[in-house]
């Protein structure tokens, strides 16, 4: 079972990663400023063994694979077989790649923890990039990134005065009480704009918002399978009043009245509370 804990952290800190290469006006922008955006979330590349990386951010002529780390301890599989990934397990993998004489780089990300990441990363060897974000971002180990333009973004403390961006909303190890109010918020926008009937994948890729095809096809299909199994545990439960569904078509009926969307927000409410974390985790 996923810690809790440690599956918010990593979702915050994959979030505060992902905000680096947006233009929001209070959150640092460095990626923005070097020119790159967000490729693919959890791509797994299929050298020898996979290789699954939290996100891959593309320039004009680098591609940028963030690890983010959330625990003290755990370095993974990933950091030391990076170097085996070429161009060409991308275009095999569908990714899109601005110019075939693209370079690839890797930077470890993340919170306090990467100074005590330190002594182990380099008893293994590894020496990429690690840039902290805490209070402020900036590169504190390892060597230079390939890219000159992040090298000078990163070499300096800045500070960051807002939280991170909440861009991807919950992946398939988050808590239940993580994902439930967004469902829930959007079958009552479903029912109020008369779109009653859906399929799960549309419902899951409503969710998820705009960040939805940056998502690799794997994660996809793993959301869309937690989510027919989320809606299922609703359907006989607080929820059997509203929700009903033949197959993978589903409608969700909630009478027109502020009383009655009341009732539905209470009953969704009711819901994540009565099911205690054993049923939670059971179902997820």
């Amino acid at each position: 079972m996923t810690n809790t804990d440690q599956s918010f952290d990593h979702l915050d800190i994959i979030n505060a990663v992902l905000g680096l290469a947006y233009n929001f006006e209070s959150y640092p922008n460095h990626l923005f400023k070097a020119g790159y955006k967000l490729s693919r979330i959890e791509p797994i590349i299929g050298v020898p063994d996979s290789i699954n990386p939290d996100i891959l951010f593309m320039s004009r002529n680098m591609g940028l694979f963030a690890e983010c780390k959330g625990g003290k301890f755990k370095i993974g599989s990933n950091l030391s077989r990076y170097d085996s990934i070429q161009v060409r397990h991308l275009i095999e993998k569908g990714i899109d790649i601005p110019t075939e004489s693209l370079e690839l780089d890797v930077g470890i990300f993340g919170r306090d923890n990467l100074i005590h990441m330190k002594e182990q990363l380099i008893g293994k060897g590894i020496d990429y990039p690690q840039v902290i974000l805490d209070k402020t971002v900036e590169k504190i180990h390892g060597r230079s990134f390939k890219d000159p333009k992040l090298n000078d973004l990163f070499s300096e403390s800045v500070e960051i005065k807002s939280k991170a961006p909440l861009i991807l909303k919950f992946t398939d190890s988050s808590p239940v009480k993580r994902i439930a109010p967004f469902i829930f918020t959007t079958l009552m926008s479903r029912s109020i704009t008369g779109r009653n009937k859906f399929k799960v994948r549309n419902l899951t890729e409503e969710v998820m918002g705009d960040i939805w095809d940056n998502l690799d096809k794997n994660l996809q299909n793993t959301l869309v399978d937690k989510m027919k199994r989320f809606l299922r545990q609703c359907k006989t439960k607080q929820l059997k009043n509203y929700l009903t569904n033949s197959d993978d078509v589903w409608s969700v009926s909630i009478p027109d009245h502020w009383k009655s969307r009341k009732k539905f927000s209470d009953d969704c409410n009711r819901f994540i509370h009565e099911l205690d974390q054993k049923d939670l985790y059971d179902f997820m």
